[in-house]
């Protein structure tokens, strides 16, 4: 079989009759006259169908029309990611003739998610092969124009690709007919980036919130008062929400920026049980997210927790737009974030030479020249020996005398065996060099040979250590010296006066009900494994609580 074959058979599997009659008693048949559109880009909470006769063509729209995709033919289904978490569908679905259909509303398909076990395989295998051969071939409802050395650019991309929206990308500074595209669409240079949305709806620097509520992220019902409420959806939130709707409990996950955290920002985690040959953090995370909602978790973002506030049997989450959201126990998971460089006008640089993840975005950025790595610990290697196959020469930049105290073994030895990375010790930068807003050089000093290098490396990465995001919760629950909740054991008879007789269970705060997990717990292993081994036990303390044990 060919590859391209084999890719068609991934994305296009067809449905035997038995499987068909298992689906029949969710749905209703329905005829479809040709040139019907079954649901277009930008349409929310589509249906699931399944093409019984004709053809149904996938269309995404382009420069100059609607593009071709793929079709759909008989005992063929519809659908990606965005079936399942209802957000808004990226292609469009055309009868190119007359057809029948089998039509299955989302409520009704999201049983058959959680009830037939390979139904639910099959449809969750072909979403995620769907969605990835959408953004390798360059399709997408979103395209964005603009620099690739603007923030804003940079901004804008990176919040698509770690929601893992499909998107195309167009530099005014290199790509032929960008200059024309923008004449066409009425837009001066100096007003981009820009995202054209859907069929020529333009948006000017559209800030990430106003992203998602067009593409669908920002859902959130104030009504609702949820079993379990998760803020923050990195490897501890999401393994949190996935156990606790796994189990019944109705979840609501929120995050302030999109899901994975840190942890997705890695390029290569390897030492990741399961993962023999690696997985990276983007990835780990878009599994995750998809298998959080097969079981019923509803995720929202970008939206920022401003403040936890007891409201009798239930907690609510005040988020900073104003809005709330409520639930009967909380689960902290918001995490921790690299610290900034403290360096005098490094804000003029970030995102624009100076960066806080080393995903295959940036790592392109960097193709032939030299890069700086700043920090010690796993995310540090990890990004280093990913940029060194495409950058020229990777320096890593750390204050002590080696990685062995901070680094895993055999991260160590890889970065060893790279001829293109070489490791200063006892280094750290002390100024940025650039010109128009573009990072063009550093200067470290090197306090084991008593001198100053400067280095013509126009990206820098930066992997320092960890500060907790616990702003918003600063005088509700206690935290230690640094940040970070204290939980369990750990809180003292004294930190706990305020409530005789609460005995507080592993993960739980000062406040009953109200659980914290992974990076952002005092104490905590700063490992992926750990943060999703976190939030899979907390669950069964969650259940004992609801349940007034």
């Amino acid at each position: 079989m060919s590859r391209t074959s084999e890719t068609s058979s991934r994305i296009s599997p067809a449905l035997s009759p038995e499987q068909v009659a298992r689906l029949e008693p969710f749905g209703r048949r329905e005829s479809i006259a040709r040139g019907t559109v079954l649901f277009d880009e930008g349409d929310r909470d589509i249906d699931f169908f399944v093409v019984l006769s004709g053809e149904i063509e996938i269309r995404h729209s382009s420069g100059d029309g609607m593009r071709h995709v793929v079709t759909q033919g008989p005992m063929q289904f519809l659908g990606d990611p965005s079936t399942l978490s209802g957000r808004a569908a990226v292609v469009q679905a055309c009868a190119i003739e007359d057809a029948e259909v089998l039509r299955i509303p989302p409520d009704r398909f999201h049983s058959i998610i959680v009830e037939d076990s390979e139904l639910s395989d099959l449809f969750l295998r072909t979403f995620l092969e769907r969605r990835s051969a959408l953004i390798a071939g360059g399709y997408g409802a979103a395209r964005v124009i603009g620099s690739r050395f603007s923030p804003d650019t940079h901004r804008i991309r990176s919040f698509l690709t770690r929601n893992n929206q499909p998107h195309t990308f167009i530099d005014v500074e290199k790509d032929e007919g960008a200059g024309a595209l923008l004449e066409t669409l009425g837009v001066r240079v100096d007003e981009t980036p820009i995202v054209v949305c859907g069929q020529g709806k333009v948006a000017r620097n559209p800030e990430d919130a106003r992203l998602a509520r067009y593409l669908g992220f920002d859902r959130i019902n104030e009504e609702e008062v949820c079993d379990v409420v998760v803020v923050g959806a990195g490897p501890a939130g999401l393994a949190a929400s996935v156990y606790a709707s796994s189990e019944g409990l109705s979840v609501m996950a929120i995050d302030s920026s999109s899901p994975g955290g840190q942890a997705a920002t890695s390029s290569k985690i390897e030492n990741y049980l399961g993962f023999p040959t690696g997985i990276s953090g983007h990835e780990l995370a878009q599994r995750a997210t998809t298998q959080a909602e097969k079981f019923g978790t509803r995720m929202a973002n970008p939206l920022q927790a401003a403040a936890l506030e007891p409201d009798g049997e239930t907690y609510t989450i005040r988020l900073e737009d104003g809005r709330r959201v409520r639930g009967r126990a909380v689960v902290i998971a918001t995490g921790a974030r690299y610290q900034r460089l403290e360096v005098d006008e490094i804000d003029r640089y970030e995102n624009c030479g100076v960066y806080y993840g080393a995903t295959a975005m940036e790592a392109e950025l960097c193709r032939d020249c030299e890069v700086v790595v700043v920090g010690g610990g796993n995310s540090a290697g990890q990004g280093a020996v990913h940029l060194s196959r495409l950058a020229s020469k990777v320096h890593i930049l750390v204050r002590r005398d080696g990685l062995a105290e901070t680094m895993s073994r055999y991260l160590i030895r890889r970065i060893e065996e790279t001829p293109n990375i070489e490791l200063h010790t006892r280094s750290e930068i002390t100024r940025l060099f650039g010109e128009n807003g573009r990072l063009s050089a550093v200067e470290y000093r090197d306090s084991g040979r008593g001198e100053t290098v400067r280095l013509e490396a126009p990206w820098v990465f930066l992997f320092l250590g960890a500060m907790p995001c616990t702003g918003w919760l600063r005088g509700t629950v206690t935290l230690d010296g640094k940040g970070f909740v204290r939980t369990g054991p750990e809180l003292s008879p004294e930190e706990l006066s305020a409530r005789p007789g609460y005995r507080p269970t592993l993960f739980e705060s000062s406040l009953p009900r109200v659980y914290a997990v992974g990076d952002v717990r005092s104490g905590s292993v700063k490992r992926v494994a750990s943060a999703v081994g976190e939030g899979s036990i907390v669950v069964q303390f969650i259940h004992r609580a609801l349940g007034g044990e």
